[in-house]
């Protein structure tokens, strides 16, 4: 019976890892959209802001397999070189889980990935 139960609680961690990741990645591109748009218009880059996707809101309710699901990106333009291209580390981070984080509490199960990438303007 205990084999079964930690085989379950392996194979929820890897679900919602999976979960977590596509929620970082969602973000992330949401927010490379932003930065490079594809009207050519001038990119924002949310200079530290956190802009959090919360997907579990009725507006994201398309999406299920994200529920219980949220992510939060930043941008920082850290360089700026003198033919005014400009470099920009992005983060995303996706949580995902279920359960109330206390210390007695034994139906816990959550998991965060995090994707970090750095791109440049043309």
């Amino acid at each position: 019976m205990r084999m079964i139960s930690t085989s379950s609680e392996t194979v929820s961690q890897e679900v919602l890892g999976t979960r977590a990741y596509m929620a970082a990645n969602s973000a992330m591109q949401s927010e490379l959209q932003q930065l490079f748009p594809l009207n050519n218009a001038a990119g924002v880059c949310n200079a530290n802001n956190i802009i959090t996707y919360d997907f579990q809101t009725t507006a994201n309710a398309d999406i299920p397999g994200l529920y219980d699901c949220d992510a939060s990106t930043t941008c920082v333009n850290y360089y700026t070189d003198t033919n005014n291209i400009k470099y920009y580390r992005l983060t995303s981070t996706g949580k995902c889980g279920s359960g109330a984080m206390a210390a007695d509490s034994k139906v816990i199960v959550k998991s965060s990935r995090t994707i970090e990438i750095e791109a440049r303007s043309l």
